[in-house]
């Protein structure tokens, strides 16, 4: 149980050294800002939270995500179609000679 409890301690040293070894490493990759702001206000930005668990919760479905990007796509394309007819059918009323003006 000795040997153990020392494998231990010299285990949680050892990782001890890692933590800080890596922080500096990660310090230096890191860009240098100005003033600090910019860094802080893009962490708080709920666009980017939205951004980043949208993207958690999709990274385990792949095929639904997939699935779900073909009928968005489909969608899409069919909504364009749409407001194509109804400007086409909107430019003709309003040619005719008993269509409305604005």
């Amino acid at each position: 149980m000795a040997q153990l409890q020392e494998r231990r301690r010299a285990l949680l040293a050892r990782c001890g050294e890692q933590r800080g070894e890596f922080a500096e490493r990660l310090a230096a990759l890191r860009p240098r800002s100005r003033t600090g702001a910019a860094g802080q206000h893009a962490a708080r930005h709920p666009l980017a939270w939205i951004a980043v668990l949208g993207a958690v919760m999709l990274m385990r479905r792949t095929r639904e995500v997939v699935s779900l990007l073909v009928f968005i796509r489909s969608a899409v394309g069919l909504v364009g179609r749409a407001v194509q007819l109804l400007r086409l059918i909107g430019g003709a009323r309003a040619s005719r000679p008993g269509g409305t003006q604005p």
